[in-house]
C-alpha cells in the first residue's frame, strides 16, 4: 500500500521490500516456507495445487471481481457446514473459535485476527480445492452499504437454512463435540481458558448461551443495509485519517498487557471506532463474541486488516519487531486445513508478503501527521477528571492544558484522541459515548464534537462485575481543530466532556466510574 491507502503492485514490492531487510537485519519473521513447518510440522501429502505459495489477491467485494469472489465464499461456507460437529473446521467450531481466545483491547488485536482470517482461507481452499480462494474485504468507508447479496436467503444470509437461531438446538447439535475438544485440550489451552474467566467446560459453555440469548439476527435487513449514524461516523475518512496517524505499534494497534487474553489494556483507534461500532450496528451474531458465525464478519475484519497493512507501509516494518512478549505469544486455539492444531505464534502473523496474499487497491485515505519522535510537547498529556461518575443521558467532564506547542501542533493537522479509563458496563452493547470538546475561557466557545465509541465483546462467561475496567480510544482531531479556529492563535485550555448515551432497548440505571481521562498526541 502506498501513502494514500492503494494496494498497488508498486507498493506490493515495497512491502515485500520491507520484509526481506527485517529478515536480513535479523528480526524473527519467517519466511512462508519456514513458517509451513513451524506451524504445520510434518503431514500427509496435499492434493495437487493446494501447497502453492504464490500471492493470493483479497479483492474488494464492491469491485468488478464481487459475483465471483462472493460465489466462492457461499460455497465455503455451504462446506463448512456440511462438516460434521466434530470437525474443527464446521462453520460454527470456527465461529467458536473466537469466542475461546480472541484478543480486544491489547497489543494482539491484529496478528491474532491476521492468523484467524489466515487458517479460514487455507481451510477453505482444502474443501473447495481451489488454491486461489482469499476472502473479500468490504471497505465500509467508500460503500458504506452492505453488499445486497448478504440479503438474499442463501448462506451468506443469516435467515438462511443452516445458521441455528435458538440455543437448545445448537446444544442439541455441539455441546458433545465441544465436550470432547475440552476433554483433551492441553495445560497451555486451559491456562489461556483460566485468563478468560472458563475455567471450566460450564462456564465457557455459559457464555456461548448468553451470545444466543441476546439474539442472533441482524439488524439489518434487505430494505436498511446501510450504515448510519454512530457507525457511519466511526469508518468516516477523517476518522480513520485520524486512526491510521500513530507512529509507533502501541498507538496504533493497542497496548501490551500481560497476554493476549487479558482485556485491561487501551486499544487503538481502528478497533474502538469502526471495529467495534460496525460490529454493534450490524448486531445478532455480530454484537458479540459469537460473531464470526455471521458470514459479514469475516469481510468486516478483512478490511479492519487492510488498515493494518496499510499503516506499516506507511511506517515501516521497524514498528513491528516488537517486543520479544508481543512476537512469541502463543495463539493455541487455530486449526489448519485438515483440522489439525496449529502452533503459532505472533510473529507468524505480521506479514501479509510471508503469509501469501496482498489486497485489491481501494479508495485512498488521507495521510495526515504524526507527533515526531523530538517534539516538544509530551505524548500523554493527563486532563484532571471535575467529575466522574457517568450514567445514561449523563457526563462527565475533564480540564486539559497541552501548552502552546501542542495547540500549534493540532492546528496544523497533528492527530490527536483522547483515551478514557473507565468500568465497563455488564450491558455494555446498550451504551455509547460521545466525545466533545471545548476551548475554556475568554468568549462563549462552544463544545465541538469529535467522535463515538463504545465496548465490544462481553467475556461472558465472567458474569457480572467480573470484568470491570476498560479503555477506549477516539480521534478527536477534528474537534481540537474546530477549536483552536474558533479561539484563534495561542495556547489555550480546554473542558472535555464524555457523554452517554442508551442505544438498547432500555435504559440502564447503571453507574459507571471514570479513572482517568488522557489526552493523546499520536
Amino acid at each position: 500500500m502506498d501513502a494514500n491507502g492503494n494496494d498497488n503492485r508498486d507498493s506490493r514490492r515495497k512491502f515485500l521490500t520491507h520484509g526481506a531487510t527485517l529478515l536480513a537485519a535479523g528480526a524473527a519473521l519467517p519466511a512462508l516456507p519456514a513458517l509451513a513447518g513451524h506451524l504445520r510440522g510434518s503431514r500427509a501429502a496435499e492434493p495437487a495445487g493446494l501447497s502453492t505459495l504464490s500471492t493470493v489477491e483479497r479483492r474488494n467485494v464492491n469491485g468488478a471481481y464481487s459475483t465471483a469472489v462472493l460465489g466462492d465464499l457461499r460455497a465455503a461456507i455451504n462446506a463448512m457446514m456440511a462438516l460434521p460437529p466434530e470437525d474443527p473446521r464446521n462453520w460454527y467450531r470456527q465461529a467458536m473459535i473466537h469466542v475461546l481466545d480472541c484478543p480486544h483491547g491489547n497489543a494482539w488485536f491484529f496478528p491474532w485476527h491476521r492468523g484467524y482470517l489466515y487458517w479460514f482461507e487455507c481451510i477453505a481452499r482444502k474443501l473447495l480445492m481451489k488454491p486461489s480462494f482469499a476472502l473479500p474485504y468490504w471497505d465500509w468507508t467508500s460503500a458504506s452499504d452492505m453488499p445486497a447479496a448478504f440479503f438474499r436467503g442463501d448462506l451468506l444470509d443469516t435467515r438462511a437454512t443452516g445458521f441455528i437461531h435458538d440455543f437448545p438446538t445448537f446444544n442439541d447439535k455441539f455441546r458433545g463435540p465441544m465436550e470432547t475438544f475440552w476433554s483433551k485440550l492441553n495445560n497451555n489451552q486451559r491456562n489461556a481458558l483460566n485468563q478468560r474467566g472458563m475455567d471450566t467446560f460450564e462456564k465457557f459453555w455459559s457464555a456461548v448461551h448468553i451470545y444466543f440469548s441476546r439474539g442472533t439476527g441482524r439488524k439489518f435487513g434487505p430494505d436498511n443495509r446501510g450504515l448510519t449514524g454512530d457507525a457511519l461516523e466511526a469508518v468516516s475518512l477523517p476518522i480513520l485519517t485520524n486512526a491510521l496517524a500513530p507512529s509507533t505499534f502501541e498507538e496504533f494497534g493497542g497496548s501490551m498487557v500481560d497476554q493476549h487474553n487479558a482485556m485491561g489494556g487501551s486499544p487503538g483507534m481502528v478497533e474502538s471506532q469502526p471495529h467495534n461500532l460496525v460490529h454493534e450496528a450490524i448486531g445478532g451474531y455480530m454484537g458479540d463474541f459469537m460473531s464470526a458465525a455471521d458470514p459479514v464478519f469475516w469481510l468486516h475484519h478483512c478490511n479492519i486488516d487492510r488498515l493494518w497493512d496499510i499503516w506499516m507501509e506507511r511506517k515501516g516494518w521497524h514498528g513491528q519487531d516488537g517486543s520479544a512478549a508481543w512476537r512469541n505469544e502463543p495463539f493455541l486455539f487455530f486449526s489448519d486445513e485438515n483440522g489439525e492444531a496449529v502452533n503459532g505464534i505472533t510473529r507468524d502473523y505480521v506479514s501479509s508478503s510471508e503469509l501469501s496474499f496482498a489486497f485489491e487497491a481501494s479508495a485512498p485515505i488521507p495521510s495526515a501527521p504524526a507527533r515526531p519522535g523530538n517534539a516538544a510537547w509530551p505524548a500523554m498529556i493527563p486532563c484532571t477528571l471535575q467529575s466522574s461518575d457517568l450514567k445514561i443521558d449523563g457526563a462527565v467532564t475533564a480540564s486539559v492544558d497541552p501548552g502552546l506547542a501542542a495547540c500549534d501542533a493540532f492546528r496544523n493537522n497533528c492527530q490527536t484522541a483522547l483515551l478514557i479509563d473507565m468500568d465497563r458496563p455488564d450491558d455494555q452493547n446498550n451504551w455509547r459515548f460521545t466525545i466533545e470538546v471545548k476551548v475554556d475561557g475568554g468568549a462563549p466557545y462552544t463544545f465541538k464534537h469529535c467522535g463515538r465509541t463504545g465496548f465490544f465483546g462481553t467475556m461472558g462467561a465472567m458474569g457480572p462485575g467480573r470484568l470491570h475496567r476498560g479503555q477506549l480510544k477516539v480521534g478527536i482531531a477534528s474537534g481540537i481543530s474546530n477549536c483552536l479556529t474558533e479561539a484563534g492563535p495561542g495556547a489555550h485550555k480546554f473542558t472535555v466532556r464524555v457523554r452517554a448515551k442508551s442505544v438498547g432497548n432500555s435504559s440502564s440505571a447503571a453507574v459507571l466510574k471514570v479513572y482517568k481521562v488522557t489526552l493523546v498526541s499520536v
